[in-house]
């Protein structure tokens, strides 16, 4: 599978935000939609910082 799990940085740890992800949308308001294979939907405002598709994992701050 190629899904991904989004995690937020605060301080100095990640947060988990949503597993499995499939589907990241960015809109010119600077906010992140995120969507899992459930269809489950979570936003945020942030940035992507880094991608690793080795451990499948998107970090945003």
């Amino acid at each position: 599978m190629c899904e991904s799990s989004a995690y937020l940085i605060k301080g100095n740890k990640e947060e988990l935000i949503l597993k499995d992800v499939i589907l990241v949308t960015f809109s010119p308001d600077g906010m992140v939609e995120l969507e899992n294979i459930l269809g489950e939907e979570k936003k945020i405002a942030a940035r992507l910082k880094e991608i690793n598709l080795l451990e499948h994992k998107m970090i945003f701050e």
